[in-house]
C-alpha cells in the first residue's frame, strides 16, 4: 500500500551557483556523510548534476513523509546507488517513517533540471 508520494524539480544552474558561491557550506548542508565523499570527487558539470540530483531526491522524500525540509534534514540523509536502484540511508530522521515502510526513489537528469519521485509503501 501507497503511504506517501513526493515529487520535486530543481534547475540545476540554480545549484550551479550556489555550490560556486558557498561550496562548502551548502554541500554540508545538503550532503550527507556518503555523498560528502562522492562530492569531493566530482566537478564541473557532473557536480552540480549530482548535487542537484541529491536536493531533488531529498525535498521528493520529504514531501512523500510529509514532513518538509524543516524536519528531514538534508545532511542526516543520504541517497545511495545500490544493486537494487536508489535508496536512502536516515541518521537521525528515520523516526519520521512508520517502522517497516519501504523507500523507493527515482531520480533523472534531463534539459537543465534534475527530477526526483519518491515513494514510501509498506
Amino acid at each position: 500500500m501507497i503511504l506517501g508520494l513526493g515529487t520535486d524539480v530543481v534547475e540545476i544552474e540554480r545549484i550551479a551557483r550556489l555550490i560556486n558561491s558557498q561550496k562548502t557550506s551548502f554541500s554540508k548542508r545538503i550532503l550527507g556523510p556518503e555523498e560528502q565523499k562522492t562530492f569531493c570527487l566530482l566537478e564541473g558539470r557532473r557536480l552540480h548534476e549530482f548535487v542537484a540530483g541529491r536536493f531533488a531526491a531529498k525535498e521528493a522524500l520529504a514531501k512523500a513523509i510529509g514532513c518538509g525540509l524543516a524536519k528531514l534534514h538534508p545532511h542526516q540523509v543520504d541517497i545511495l546507488l545500490g544493486s537494487a536502484g536508489l535508496t536512502a540511508r536516515f541518521y537521525h530522521s528515520d523516526a519520521l517513517l512508520p517502522v517497516g515502510t519501504e523507500v523507493r526513489l527515482s531520480l533523472s537528469h534531463a534539459a537543465g533540471v534534475a527530477f526526483a519521485v519518491a515513494i514510501l509503501s509498506n
